[in-house]
């Protein structure tokens, strides 16, 4: 048993030795639904002293509380000069409150080598060298007024896209896939499932590290899912509960709603028949609440995520690749190293019909 437990130390501090002497990591900042007020302005103060590496705003940008679109962004540069990577939200795909062809224009994308319509639905890898990260982009269920509806529905050319970046960045060895989006699906706040059945099946299906969302304004971080039901809940879905902020990766995927940059706040409801979903809810009715947004750090070895709210309330998590295992249930199983692009699956079920568009049960 000694040289068990000698080796299970051993490969630990090795793992920990290389992570810290690799000065391979970056982090980013994340969130969606801005507007101009004071709460939008403190946010940005806070972000361009957070000494990142990049922001993706997730939709939701003006509410026309500055006109035009070039105004907007003018007000944005006063507070933060760094990289402000926008996807679309429901405001601006067709306004009422700018077109995201306009803000495009005037906070145009800094992070070099992106592939797609950038503002719509585009990915790149960070950073350029060791790639660490895949970031995906998408607009589900926008419909813009240049290129029509974005529809994520199986066999459709943005699905097949999707589809076809998460496996390339799993081919060529890319460590972590983040897809960031503005509108949501399952949800404690007040929003219903609008990005669709087939998308929400395929996320956790590629068992994608992480999904970033705006458009309920609130903050809502699940548990790592391996499926999930719309107005129901389903606890063979859930892969860990997150309620010790540590999640392993390849488990599952987790899901995080962030649309508290600047807007006037929704509420939570602790008793949703979707509430169950999630380890850490804030809403309007959540004591120390407050604005801002989600801070990253993304190394070879694991992403850690903590928040820059205005308020007290806080909420940190850490998704950790697996280091050392065991292949069997006992105390005598094969100890065995897994790589950086290992998945190791600890859950695993069959979900009849989440293949099917329209189906309204999520996962593998």
């Amino acid at each position: 048993m000694k040289p068990l437990i000698l080796l299970l130390i051993s490969l630990f501090l090795l793992s920990q030795t290389e992570t810290i002497s690799n000065p391979s990591s970056f982090t980013f900042t994340a969130s969606g639904d801005h507007g101009a007020g004071n709460d939008t302005s403190a946010s940005l103060a806070r972000l361009n002293s957070s000494g990142v590496s990049f922001y993706l705003a997730l939709g939701d940008f003006s509410y026309s509380q500055i006109v035009p679109e070039s105004g907007w962004c003018g007000y944005v540069r006063q507070y933060y000069s760094g990289p402000f990577e926008l996807v679309s939200g429901n405001h601006e795909d067709q306004g009422p409150d700018g077109l995201i062809e306009n803000f495009v224009s005037c906070l145009p994308n800094e992070i070099p080598g992106i592939t797609g319509v950038y503002g719509k639905e585009y990915y790149f890898d960070y950073p350029a060298s060791p790639r660490l990260a895949r970031f995906i982009l998408i607009s589900p269920d926008l419909t813009f007024v240049t290129d029509g509806g974005y529809s994520y529905r199986m066999g459709t050319a943005h699905y097949n896209w999707l589809a076809g970046a998460i496996d390339e960045a799993r081919t060529v060895g890319i460590t972590w896939t983040i897809v960031g989006m503005h509108k949501v699906c399952i949800s404690a706040g007040t929003k219903s499932c609008e990005i669709g059945a087939d998308l929400m099946n395929l996320l956790i299906k590629k068992k994608v590290d992480l999904v970033l969302q705006g458009h309920d304004h609130n903050y809502q971080r699940s548990k790592q899912l391996i499926c999930a039901y719309v107005n129901s809940y389903n606890s063979t879905c859930v892969a860990d509960d997150g309620y010790d902020s540590a999640y392993r990766k390849g488990a599952g995927t987790v899901f995080v709603i962030s649309g508290v940059f600047g807007p006037s706040l929704y509420s939570v409801n602790t008793t949703d028949i979707e509430a169950p979903y999630f380890a850490r809810l804030m809403g309007s009715n959540t004591p120390d609440t407050g604005h801002g947004f989600m801070k990253y750090t993304v190394t070879p070895g694991m992403i850690t995520a903590e928040p820059s709210f205005s308020g007290s309330f806080t909420d940190s998590f850490i998704i950790n690749l697996p280091i050392v295992g065991s292949s069997g249930g006992g105390g005598g199983g094969r100890i065995y190293v897994l790589s950086a692009v290992t998945s190791l699956v600890i859950y695993g079920r069959e979900c009849v019909g989440c293949d099917s568009p329209g189906t309204e049960d999520y996962g593998p």
